[in-house]
């Protein structure tokens, strides 16, 4: 083979590898652009993206998806207590007085009873008049207690009915303890809290309207603003009353 020859199949072989190239490259091409076209068409959209079928396609019955769990909502739910469970606001429920009795604040007999209709007859002031609370005839230095718990709302002397205390029960009702002696208990003061049975002072004579009367208490019950017969509230025994102060006299 002489060296043309050699040249022209040397031509002719560089020529084949050069179309063999270009084959594969345009191959290779179109294989790509087909393949990804394919594969945008099998793609799901992305999240943020909103398509909207052709009116005249039908809408896919594909059932959902059972391999993703469902979203939790985790937002702590709103618990409700009970109506009936307690609350720190709530209010305890209101004392019925009329249903509760209260302590006899100092032994002795009921002599001058409560009567807003009937005048009561004063020997002091010579003449009759209502009477807001009852008489107790006790012992002069006797001590004299609080009918039930409560808060003291004054404690000072009165020009007409001596050295007085007053205490607020709680619920509308008010009790006065009238005709002491200056010598109130330690701590009677206002603002003090008392509790049932506690001394609060003793029986004096500072009632200058009563003070021809025998030594006694006069107490007072007044429920929402209104005077009260004490004697509806306490537990009292007139025999045992007249007896303990029969026996006193003695």
């Amino acid at each position: 083979m002489n060296y043309s020859q050699k040249r022209t199949l040397i031509g002719r072989i560089v020529y084949i590898g050069l179309t063999l190239m270009a084959v594969t490259i345009l191959v290779v091409t179109m294989y790509t652009f087909f393949g990804s076209s394919k594969r945008g068409e099998k793609d799901p959209p992305a999240p943020d993206t909103v398509t909207e079928a052709a009116p005249d396609r039908p809408s896919s019955t594909r059932p959902p998806q059972t391999d993703r769990p469902a979203s939790v909502d985790t937002e702590e739910p709103t618990i409700t207590p009970p109506d009936d469970e307690w609350k720190p606001t709530d209010v305890p429920p209101k004392k019925d007085w009329t249903k509760l009795k209260v302590l006899m604040p100092v032994q002795g007999n009921v002599y001058k009873h409560h009567d807003l209709t009937n005048a009561v007859y004063s020997v002091t002031m010579n003449d009759y008049r209502v009477h807001q609370g009852i008489d107790i005839e006790c012992t002069e230095g006797d001590d004299v207690l609080s009918c039930a718990y409560g808060t003291v709302t004054a404690a000072g002397y009165d020009p007409f009915m001596g050295y007085t205390v007053v205490i607020d029960h709680g619920d509308g009702l008010i009790s006065r303890y009238r005709n002491l002696s200056d010598r109130f208990a330690d701590g009677i003061e206002e603002g003090a809290t008392v509790y049932a049975g506690q001394v609060l002072g003793v029986v004096g004579d500072s009632a200058i309207i009563e003070i021809s009367d025998e030594p006694h208490l006069h107490f007072e019950l007044e429920l929402d603003g209104e005077p009260l017969d004490p004697m509806t509230m306490i537990d009292y025994n007139e025999e045992e009353a007249v007896s303990a102060s029969a026996s006193d006299d003695k």
